[in-house]
């Protein structure tokens, strides 16, 4: 970053940043760089890559503090509401052993929401919770098969 750019604007900036966290979070890299620290102990300490980090510097030397606001206005809005996302997790927590097809039926039945078993596999990543595949399992297998296996 060169001397274009000071810390009294980027305090400036931040005391009436109405715009997304992206940018605030970009501003406090940027004044972090300028009070001496290096581009990788900024990185750390937003907690974002070094890279990430290093084009912002470079894009706040080119274009100065309007270069880090960001452009892309965060995709399509979900069908699904803040509200409505926190009782689907519950409702998830509650009833153990859910598949991404159960999750897509409740949604539908409880929401009237449509959404592609893709699309809720990302809904469902994103409330923290991991599927994997599931694999069919024969029906003669004994219950100990495990225990079995590990004897041979």
């Amino acid at each position: 970053m060169d001397n274009k750019t000071n810390i009294t604007e980027i305090r400036k900036e931040l005391a009436g940043c109405k715009d997304t966290v992206r940018y605030y979070e970009r501003l406090i890299a940027m004044e972090y760089i300028l009070k001496g620290h290096t581009i990788k102990e900024a990185s750390e300490f937003v907690n974002v890559s070094y890279n990430t980090v290093h084009r912002w510097a470079k894009i706040c030397e080119k274009s100065g503090l309007s270069g880090l606001k960001p452009n892309f206005g965060g995709g399509r809005p979900s069908n699904l509401s803040f509200d409505q996302l926190v009782e689907l997790d519950q409702y998830i927590m509650n009833h153990k052993g859910m598949t991404q097809l159960d999750v897509l039926n409740h949604v539908k039945n409880e929401y009237e929401v449509e959404y592609s078993l893709k699309q809720i596999g990302v809904i469902v990543k994103k409330l923290g919770y991991n599927y994997s595949k599931a694999y069919p399992r024969f029906s003669k297998t004994p219950d100990d098969a495990e225990e079995q296996l590990k004897k041979t």
